[in-house]
């Protein structure tokens, strides 16, 4: 009887030993104290289906009340008061990269930075001698990162439009096992094409990928490792059954002496 015994109790600890998973480690082959060039930079370029919020500001801040339509409210006395919740609906960029702004008309601003579209129009309001000492302000108020498999399902809003792949990886729950951290795929649309970038998250050349800054509207898809639930869920049964027959065991050898 004490023969089986240890035997149950050597088998269940090898199983256990079995089981162990390997940790994984982020850029692990980026040494410490090192540094990296900075190849990419990030510049969100403004895409149709964009929202974009314009502020205008200047000295005379009634002079700028007519060009930010969207911020303002005028009462049946003729008073401005701000609004918020008008303000965060912003310009909608059509399908041609157009929007339609106050005073200015149609403007073109697909494809432009934010801080050129400040520029931008900054420039118009001094140069058509709107207001001599314009500040224009312009932010996306939509951008927005979708992440799917392995990743918690879901979607996260940037409000300043910047977002690199593991802060975004950070913010849906990370892969904590779950995925292929060697397959990470970014889904992107632009320009009417849809691109695929495969990213290694276990090596620093991440940070080379056109894809390690998402863009809006990026999809983050990390696969799931393969299928091993059945598996896993067969062995710590097994290790449960071995457990208890190892104890019942023990209890019975301990009473027949």
């Amino acid at each position: 009887m004490n023969r089986i015994t240890y035997l149950l109790i050597f088998t269940a600890i090898m199983l256990c030993i079995s089981c162990k998973t390997s940790k994984f480690v982020y850029l692990e082959d980026m040494p410490l104290d090192s540094t990296l060039t900075i190849t990419f930079k990030q510049e969100t370029h403004v895409k149709p289906g964009d929202r974009l919020a314009i502020h205008i500001s200047c000295t005379k801040q009634e002079l700028a009340i007519p060009f930010n339509a969207l911020s303002y409210q005028v009462t049946q006395e003729g008073a401005a008061s701000a609004s918020d919740e008008r303000d965060i609906e912003g310009y909608l960029v059509d399908d041609q990269g157009f929007i339609n702004f106050p005073v200015l008309g149609r403007l073109h601003v697909g494809g432009l930075t934010t801080p050129q579209i400040s520029k931008y129009i900054q420039g118009l309001l001094i140069e058509g001698k709107y207001i001599p000492d314009a500040v224009a302000d312009t932010r996306i108020t939509n951008f927005t990162i979708y992440g799917l498999g392995a990743l918690a399902p879901g979607k996260i809003v940037v409000p300043d439009a910047k977002i690199n792949i593991l802060q975004a990886v950070s913010q849906m729950g990370d892969l904590q096992g779950r995925a292929k951290y060697e397959k990470v795929r970014i889904i992107r649309e632009e320009d009417d094409q849809r691109m695929e970038f495969d990213i290694d998250m276990t090596t620093k050349d991440l940070y080379n990928s056109p894809a390690f800054y998402l863009q809006q509207n990026d999809i983050v898809y990390a696969e799931p490792k393969k299928r091993k639930n059945d598996t896993t869920n067969k062995a710590t049964t097994w290790i449960s059954i071995l457990a208890v027959l190892a104890s019942i065991a023990y209890s019975i050898t301990y009473i027949l002496k």
